[in-house]
């Protein structure tokens, strides 16, 4: 890791959101003891606002990196920034093996991932708190070759920092770790049916992680 990455992390973004999500506003925790400190582990999220990444990295006990979506990597200065914090870009518009590999490469150096697998931020009946969510195929395959455990997580009214108001009435939001979990498949699958089953696997375990709360 480079010093720049602390520095910006540690120094000034872990600092400032923990303020914002503690202070300002009331952010209700749940799980953190089931973190995993050490590892490969990969962070699979439900996505209602542009404050679950931020949250996340005020929250979680340790490093995490996410990948992003591509389109925010465009202006030269806002890469710099995303690739010191440890983001990594990813094409939704189609099936990104380079992303794939570099989230691979990251789990298997020990290291925190965090992929949303709605693809972007979902509000509606196909989300996770819509209960019926669709997923976009990868993270379940990424899981397994990276060697990592995967850990479910929900976020709650990130969005009512979007309302002036808010910021003066200590609103209160949440975010609720699961239960760290494995996946396998069983041999003799095709490729289509493993990942039919990774995906029914996060799917199934996202929405526990909902009745935590």
């Amino acid at each position: 890791m480079r010093l720049g990455f602390y520095v910006l992390y540690y120094g000034v973004g872990k600092f400032f959101f923990s303020i914002v999500f503690r202070l300002v506003f009331h952010t209700r925790i749940v799980g953190l003891e089931r973190v995993p400190r050490d590892g490969g582990l990969l962070v699979v999220c439900n996505h209602i606002s542009f404050l679950d990444p931020p949250l996340l990295g005020a929250v979680m006990p340790r490093p995490v990196e996410f990948m992003t979506m591509a389109e925010l990597f465009r202006k030269p200065w806002l890469a710099r920034l995303l690739r010191t914090v440890g983001c990594f870009p990813i094409d939704r518009s189609r099936i990104d093996h380079g992303a794939a590999r570099e989230a691979i490469r990251r789990l298997r150096a020990g290291r925190c991932v965090v992929i949303f697998p709605e693809g972007g931020i979902r509000l509606a009946e196909q989300s996770v708190l819509g209960g019926e969510p669709v997923f976009k195929p990868g993270a379940g395959s990424i899981a397994v070759l990276g060697g990592a455990a995967i850990l479910p997580v929900i976020v709650r009214d990130t969005r009512k920092p979007y309302a002036v108001r808010n910021w003066f009435r200590r609103e209160s939001m949440g975010i609720t770790f699961g239960s760290p979990f494995s996946l396998w498949n069983p041999t003799g699958l095709s490729a289509e049916e493993r990942r039919n089953r990774s995906r029914e696997v996060l799917r199934e375990e996202l929405l526990k992680t909902v009745e935590l709360n």
